[in-house]
């Protein structure tokens, strides 16, 4: 009895000195760094093709923050939100500039792609990232996937998974503070 007693014992005092280490790091952590400030990251540069088939370049953009968006006309959740970055590019086209990039590969063409966009009477603009460049830049592993640059060419925020319309103008919103 006295030996599981001891055992009890112990293993409350490991508990407890786990718990005031976790916690006290924590607090050690916080106090630490309290007067740093976290760096800002330039948004990796890429280079598309537009639909005229000229190079361009991410960085071509600054000036302005940068919507990109990474999709295929294959995926349902980007035809799902399309409409939203339809109406953010229809409403704030000239303060913001939309880089809608289509993965072309596997069964994504550019073909089916323009189809897409022509059914769908989508006016923003449309750039083709023919060799997995920019995918590759912003290790892209599921689309929808969309990317929020100020315009300095900093990162401002992504979203993985289909938007909506008010976490659309909430990114949209932080590229541009």
């Amino acid at each position: 009895m006295k030996k599981k007693f001891s055992f009890v014992i112990a293993l409350l005092a490991f508990v407890l000195f786990l718990a005031v280490s976790y916690f006290g790091y924590g607090a050690l952590t916080q106090d630490a760094s309290a007067g740093v400030v976290r760096a800002r990251t330039k948004a990796p540069d890429f280079t598309v093709v537009d639909p005229s088939g000229a190079n361009v370049k991410l960085s071509d953009m600054e000036g302005l923050p940068v919507v990109i968006n990474f999709w295929a006309s294959w995926c349902p959740p980007c035809r799902i939100e399309m409409p939203h970055f339809e109406e953010a590019y229809r409403e704030m086209g000239t303060e913001v500039k939309f880089m809608m990039v289509n993965l072309i590969g596997g069964s994504e063409t550019r073909e089916r792609a323009d189809e897409f966009i022509e059914r769908e009477g989508l006016t923003f603009p449309v750039y083709y990232d023919m060799t997995g460049e920019a995918a590759r830049q912003y290790s892209i592993r599921a689309i929808p996937t969309t990317i929020f640059v100020d315009a300095e060419g900093y990162l401002a925020g992504s979203a993985t998974g289909m938007l909506d319309k008010e976490n659309l103008m909430a990114g949209i919103q932080m590229a541009m503070e």
